[in-house]
């Protein structure tokens, strides 16, 4: 059996060894997708997870967001984190748990982890610079666009060291080789990956083409072109390692918003600032 097969049939058969995402996620994807959710929703979904609970409130009083008041309620947390971002973390941390202990992955998942906080990090900056509406819906797929990785590196630990090594040795883009390869790269893998667990397409999608949104459906064709920028900057920034040694991004995408290189430049610098901050973030979302 070839290995593009072996993938899809553990993604997409209901009786694949692939874990079943705890209630409080199903919970929190079904908020997610429902356009009308309030605050009250969202909290009560959160409260069924005391340690998550106890994680946001922690990260809504950290130097992240910087709060001078304290923050002691969930519902406070959601207004001062952001009803998306929250999501996200939220998201982030339970699939960070379910996946962390299956197996001795040979990708370092702290640095992996600690990257998508840097390309959340810097989504929202440059989406406040050239798309300020979805400056509070970016945080959710930009946090959450490489768990394709995440299963590659668990799953197929020894194929995908190899993979890795071939890039390497080779100087190519870690999605080039897994599409060399394995016929289908991360991306493509986080979406299946978020169609089983029923994630809404405003995630999905723009998760699918952060590698080459100039295919990307029109609609969020945005969001796709920022992540795919992003992911770019937060590896020249040096914040975690996503496990791609020659980073790439779409050029010139959106200079007709007025990022140039001296702005990407700033932003690199920008997030270099912020190493401790991301870090304190990072300890925080990954803390027993």
């Amino acid at each position: 059996m070839e290995i593009k097969t072996k993938i899809l049939k553990l993604v997409q058969e209901e009786e694949s060894d692939l874990p079943t995402l705890p209630v409080v996620i199903n919970k929190i994807i079904a908020v997610a997708s429902d356009k009308q959710s309030t605050i009250e929703e969202l909290s009560e979904a959160i409260s069924y997870d005391p340690a998550m609970t106890s994680k946001l409130l922690k990260l809504a009083n950290s130097i992240y967001y910087a709060q001078k008041a304290k923050v002691d309620t969930i519902k406070k947390a959601i207004i001062v984190i952001g009803f998306d971002e929250i999501i996200g973390i939220a998201l982030g941390m339970e699939i960070l748990s379910t996946f962390s202990n299956i197996s001795e992955a040979k990708l370092d998942m702290n640095a992996l982890w600690m990257h998508s906080i840097g390309v959340a990090t810097a989504s929202k900056e440059l989406a406040q610079r050239t798309y300020p509406e979805l400056t509070s819906k970016i945080f959710i797929p930009a946090l959450l666009h490489d768990i394709g990785k995440v299963i590659f590196s668990v799953y197929f630990t020894k194929e995908y060291t190899k993979l890795r090594q071939f890039a390497l040795d080779n100087k190519k883009p870690l999605n080039f080789a897994e599409n060399a390869i394995f016929k289908l790269n991360h991306a493509t893998l986080s979406a299946l990956l978020m169609k089983r667990w029923k994630f809404p397409q405003s995630i999905l999608v723009p998760c699918r083409f952060h590698h080459n949104p100039e295919s990307s459906p029109i609609k969020f064709k945005p969001q796709s072109v920022i992540i795919n920028m992003a992911n770019y900057l937060a590896q020249k920034a040096n914040i975690g390692h996503s496990g791609n040694s020659v980073p790439t991004m779409l050029k010139n995408a959106l200079t007709s918003k007025g990022i140039n290189q001296h702005k990407l430049e700033l932003i690199i610098k920008q997030l270099r600032r912020k190493k401790e901050e991301i870090k304190v973030f990072f300890d925080i979302m990954t803390e027993g």
